[in-house]
C-alpha cells in the first residue's frame, strides 16, 4: 500500500465518521430536549449532543485539512514569501527616501 492511497484511506475514514458522529449529535440534541420532565433530566442528552456535534465537526475539517495538507502548506509558504518581499519592499522604499 502507497504512502498516497494510506493517507487518502485515513483522510475519507475521518470525514465519513465525522459526518457520522455529527448526525449522532444532532439526533441526540433533538430526543434530548432540555427538560426535566417525568423525573427523567435529559440535559445531559442535550448537552452531550451539542458536545457530539462539536466533535463531528472537527472530525470532518481535520480530515479535510488531512486531505488537502500539502496544498494548503504550499499556499501559506507562498502568502508567508509574499507578505515578506512586501515588506522587505516596503523597508527599501522608506531608505531611498
Amino acid at each position: 500500500m502507497t504512502n498516497t492511497t494510506k493517507k487518502k484511506i485515513i483522510s475519507f475514514s475521518l470525514i465519513i465518521f465525522g459526518i457520522l458522529v455529527l448526525i449522532a449529535g444532532i439526533m441526540m440534541v433533538q430526543t434530548g430536549f432540555a427538560t426535566f420532565d417525568d423525573n427523567e433530566p435529559r440535559v445531559g442528552i442535550y448537552i452531550g449532543g451539542i458536545f457530539t456535534i462539536i466533535a463531528g465537526v472537527f472530525l470532518t475539517v481535520g480530515g479535510t485539512i488531512y486531505l488537502n495538507f500539502e496544498r494548503l502548506k504550499k499556499k501559506a509558504l507562498r502568502t508567508a514569501g509574499k507578505v515578506a518581499d512586501a515588506v522587505e519592499e516596503e523597508r527599501n522604499k522608506e531608505k531611498r527616501t
